[in-house]
């Protein structure tokens, strides 16, 4: 079965590997494997073999157990050679890695239970073989910095790594140029130490003691390392950082304002590209990608991110999760920049009040006619005497409330659901609001009966759809106000339509809607007395900064393995025109022309109910 020797890529590549000649060398013809597959029972490390693969113990073992799986077809030289007729196979060396990882835990059941299955991105022999090892690592063997470069850096890929490409590709694609990079200038770093760390290529005997202790500390505490598998499989992975943004716009976007963080984590890659260059992100950075901060878009689904741990959303809002693959896959985390807005929003909301209780619509529309009417503008309540409700009372309604608050109004506050949890420090005033519990449609209309704004300030969730129907604008007294900082689908826009126009309603402010944007024919942009705003009430200066101050703190929670702000719950839930949930009805308008699907935004919940931009 031994076949005829071409070189390949990755042997050009080795061949002028700055690494020694002994082991590295480019003469892959002379590999002791290929006998071994040819003729595996003259080898007494070879522990089992049939027609189609061979498990032998590694001659060069790197660890108290090293198990190498190999094909005996021989012309599968390396993964860059696999296709998907190779999945079976590589499904073989998935069950038989277990069974090899079962093995090693009965024979020594005081090891520390962690393996690494794989391959190493340019292999120092052929052909193609994957390694089943403990990850105790045989430290007195690897006297060598170049022992330590592969299970310490993003040369080793995992079997599973491989398998999900083939799935999904058809083919395995390594970038050797690009490894060969990182092979000659990234640091070896321990993979369990976040911070600065010693120059290890200088001191192997150093890092062997200090990955020693580690090992140690496991044993003595009955610990491991975060992200060990229920397989007992641990794949290390180093911080890369890749984002995507706008040419134009407003832009959000991470340019250098990350920079500082690596001389705190030494290591941190990070990598940002426009939207529309996709295509020109080398394949390397995306297998090594292991954070991506989402300024506009999640990643298409084409493009793979193998090693991908946590998503922050430069939003608060999780509608791009909805539609894409990422809202399912397992152990992904997802944080947002809930927080980055509320205070825009919430001086948003006392804005759009004044101007609305003030009638100041009607004043610009008379000064556009160049008009003195001062009869229609006078006669108003000043905002002490007002009484304020805040549907959804988590950070964004906080503030709100204390803006209100500090001008005399009498503010209370309901969750959607359950009793409002209130923030409050030395300073705030949130203790005088009153905080109410809501049980069901009755006591929210109980609520809605005394407020004369409302400011909707609730996250979008399956249960809060709809929740602002035409019985609970009825509950609200003639020429309340409503204002909606919340998100589109909160609120019934025929029945807020209907209200606006007999007189019952004095106003509205939209900075939402349900479909976004706003149908061309939908009745609200020709009323006198509603401000609408095409979903920019957070976007303010400082609004990148806020975001920035968020992920950054998320990122040396992620670097130290801390608890994260934000997290989000997955998967998000589909969007109400995929499900029937409540009394959600999508708008229609007569003669309306085809409009986009709609864009349904759901919001994390930082703290309490109501927390969400």
């Amino acid at each position: 079965m031994t076949q005829s020797h071409v070189p390949t890529l990755t042997e050009t590549a080795v061949r002028v590997d700055p690494r020694d000649s002994r082991e590295y060398a480019g003469n892959q013809e002379d590999s002791p494997l290929y006998d071994i597959c040819d003729n595996p029972e003259r080898y007494s490390n070879v522990r089992y073999f049939d027609h189609e693969m061979v498990v032998v113990d590694d001659a060069n073992a790197k660890s108290p157990d090293h198990i190498i799986l190999m094909p005996r077809d021989t012309s599968i030289k390396e993964i860059a050679n696999l296709t998907t007729e190779h999945l079976p196979l590589l499904y073989r060396f998935r069950h038989q890695s277990q069974i090899e990882i079962d093995r090693m835990s009965m024979e020594n059941p005081s090891r520390i239970p962690m393996f690494m299955t794989g391959f190493h991105t340019i292999p120092s022999l052929f052909p193609l073989h994957c390694h089943v090892q403990d990850w105790s690592l045989s430290t007195d063997k690897m006297f060598n910095a170049r022992h330590w470069k592969v299970p310490f850096s993003n040369m080793f890929i995992s079997l599973d790594h491989v398998i999900e490409e083939m799935e999904r590709t058809g083919k395995m694609s390594v970038d050797m140029e690009a490894y060969r990079r990182d092979w000659q200038t990234k640091p070896i770093r321990c993979p369990v130490c976040p911070g600065p760390q010693p120059q290890w290529e200088a001191d192997v005997t150093g890092l062997a003691n200090h990955w020693q202790d580690h090992i140690e500390e496991w044993k003595s505490t009955k610990t491991l390392p975060p992200k060990v598998s229920p397989s007992k499989q641990w794949e290390p992975t180093y911080p890369v950082i890749l984002t995507t943004r706008r040419r134009s716009g407003f832009r959000i976007g991470v340019t250098d304002e990350l920079d500082h963080l690596k001389r705190d984590f030494p290591g941190l890659e990070i990598y940002c590209y426009y939207t529309d260059e996709w295509l020109s992100i080398p394949k390397y950075v995306l297998d090594k990608t292991t954070i991506f901060l989402s300024t506009i878009e999640l990643p298409p689904p084409e493009y793979a991110l193998p090693r991908l741990e946590w998503i922050h959303l430069a939003s608060s809002g999780l509608d791009l999760l909805i539609t894409s693959p990422y809202n399912h896959r397992p152990g992904l985390q997802v944080t947002s920049s809930t927080g980055s807005g509320s205070t825009a929003l919430a001086e948003f909301a006392l804005m759009n009040t004044m101007l609305l209780s003030r009638n100041m619509p009607t004043a610009l529309h008379n000064q556009a006619k160049h008009e003195w009417a001062p009869q229609p503008l006078m006669g108003y309540r000043t905002l002490s005497q007002l009484s304020v409700g805040i549907l959804g009372f988590g950070s964004i309604g906080q503030q709100v409330a204390e803006r209100f608050l500090a001008l005399g109004s009498k503010v209370s506050a309901m969750n959607p659901k359950g009793l409002p949890q209130s923030s409050a420090t030395p300073g705030s005033r949130l203790s005088e609001v009153n905080l109410l519990k809501a049980d069901g449609k009755d006591t929210l209309r109980t609520f809605l009966c005394n407020q004369d704004v409302l400011i909707l300030a609730a996250p979008l969730t399956p249960e809060t759809v709809g929740l602002i129907s035409r019985e609970e604008l009825e509950s609200l007294p003639r020429n309340a106000i409503v204002v909606n900082i919340a998100r589109g689908p909160l609120l019934d826009e025929h029945a807020l339509a209907e209200y606006l126009t007999n007189g019952h309603l004095a106003g509205a402010a939209l900075d939402v809607v349900i479909e976004e944007p706003l149908n061309a024919r939908s009745p609200l942009w020709d009323l006198p007395n509603v401000i609408i705003t095409p979903h920019i009430a957070a976007m303010h200066n400082k609004y990148n900064d806020n975001m920035i101050q968020v992920f950054e703190q998320n990122l040396r929670a992620h670097l130290e393995d801390k608890p994260k702000r934000n997290v989000a719950q997955l998967p998000v839930p589909a969007p109400p025109s995929a499900t029937p949930l409540k009394s959600y009805t999508r708008p229609t308008y007569i003669n309306s022309t085809a409009s986009r699907s709609p864009k349904v935004v759901y919001a994390v919940r930082e703290r309490g109910d109501g927390r969400n931009r």
